[in-house]
């Protein structure tokens, strides 16, 4: 059931009173009675009310806070687009709060981040139709970055996941691979471009393709898996839904001289982070897409109009 948004007149509205009162109780306006206040503060707690901070952040222009909702510290993508996200926040005088969401970013999350001051909103992960809603009725500036949103009411900037399949698979094809697969982020994803493109562009050539999933929070019994099924299903030609992953898998096959194939990842992070384990990678300039997230982001900040803005990056292969 979705949730409803309380205001102000839904306090007055049970209380017998007016929308002033209800306003001057909670801010502890001292014309207001002590026992109003408490009535009208116990009434809101009840309803699940909560402030609406966010225009007043932005008439007032006190708050310079974006927040940043990310799944995990331990993905280079939010460290290496971030990195370039908050050089270009910093010049323009905002600093990031960072949130870690581990599902799709929900009404609740966004109501968190308002609270904590944040003006703006950049989410590295999918947002939920209630959040989008919420963000709309507020004006609350929302972006996402990175990932392709299944929904079109929300600005968004990421790279070609069709072209990323592509490269992948014409490399397949290249390297007279017989037995692909890929090894996706989470069964429970409904949609995964990157996957869908890969399976049916292998179709076109007649190579089906096996397909696994890693688990984020058991990463050791997941690429044990993995790699069992790798071996026992004779696959020689491994896509992996991110450099993450593609990064724990290639470590975990150096040891099988049985698997002699190519291991391919996506977002290319090696060549922002040079300490980190190189993988043969594909993706879009995680530098471009950082700063121009930030800078789109801001611009709605400094003057919302509610247009949605789509923005898709070219991606190429690295080996």
């Amino acid at each position: 059931m979705e949730r409803q948004i309380v205001t102000l007149e839904d306090i007055a509205e049970r209380l017998g009173t007016t929308k002033n009162t209800v306003s001057r109780a909670l801010r502890d306006c001292s014309d207001i009675g002590s026992a109003m206040k408490e009535r009208v503060k116990q009434t809101a707690m009840e309803m699940g009310y909560v402030p609406n901070r966010i225009a007043g952040f932005l008439r007032s222009k006190r708050s310079n806070i974006i927040a940043v909702a990310i799944t995990s510290l331990t993905n280079p993508f939010f460290s290496v687009c971030m990195d370039f996200c908050t050089d270009y926040m910093a010049e323009k005088g905002y600093r990031p709060l960072i949130s870690i969401v581990r599902d799709n970013l929900k009404q609740e999350d966004i109501i968190s981040c308002i609270q904590n001051g944040a003006c703006g909103i950049m989410t590295f992960l999918d947002i939920t139709d209630e959040g989008i809603d919420y963000c709309e009725k507020n004006n609350i500036p929302v972006l996402v970055c990175g990932v392709k949103p299944r929904r079109d009411r929300v600005c968004a900037i990421y790279s070609d996941s069709y072209q990323c399949s592509r490269l992948v698979a014409q490399e397949a094809f290249a390297c007279g691979a017989k037995k692909p697969c890929y090894v996706g982020g989470d069964k429970l994803w409904r949609e995964d471009d990157r996957r869908d493109g890969f399976i049916s562009i292998l179709k076109e050539r007649g190579l089906d393709c096996d397909v696994y999933y890693y688990n984020y929070f058991a990463k050791e019994q997941a690429l044990e898996k993995i790699k069992r099924n790798v071996l026992e299903n004779g696959n020689d030609f491994i896509f992996c839904f991110n450099d993450e992953i593609a990064s724990g898998v290639q470590e975990a096959m150096e040891t099988e001289k049985r698997f002699q194939g190519e291991i391919y990842g996506v977002d290319r992070f090696s060549e922002y982070l040079p300490y980190c384990r190189k993988v043969k990678s594909v993706g879009g300039r995680l530098s471009a897409i950082g700063k121009r997230s930030a800078q789109l982001l801001i611009r709605k900040i400094e003057k919302y109009d509610g247009k949605i803005v789509r923005e898709i990056f070219p991606v190429e292969l690295s080996k």
